[in-house]
């Protein structure tokens, strides 16, 4: 990522829980509003993404805040979607 933590933070995409290793919230970072189409003054389009499933189902499987690199391969292997067959 490219972006200043100041503006992560806003985004509420900073997880700052470890002051020594500040990591990005990747759901939150994608997700947020600079991400949807701006259709007017009033309203913004902000379409599912279908990470939101993936990343929900690593979630549960993994179960923790820290996985080791094996586990979290072994399960994005296996991941299906509506555009990669597993």
């Amino acid at each position: 990522f490219t972006e200043k933590a100041d503006y992560l933070r806003v985004l509420g995409a900073l997880d700052e829980s470890d002051p020594s290793s500040p990591q990005v919230i990747v759901p939150n970072y994608i997700m947020a509003r600079p991400n949807c189409l701006e259709s007017s003054n009033l309203y913004a389009i902000c379409c599912r993404n279908e990470c939101e499933d993936l990343m929900g189902h690593l979630e549960t499987r993994i179960g923790a805040a820290a996985a080791e690199p094996q586990q979290i391969l072994e399960l994005v292997s296996a991941l299906p979607s509506d555009t990669v067959t597993a």
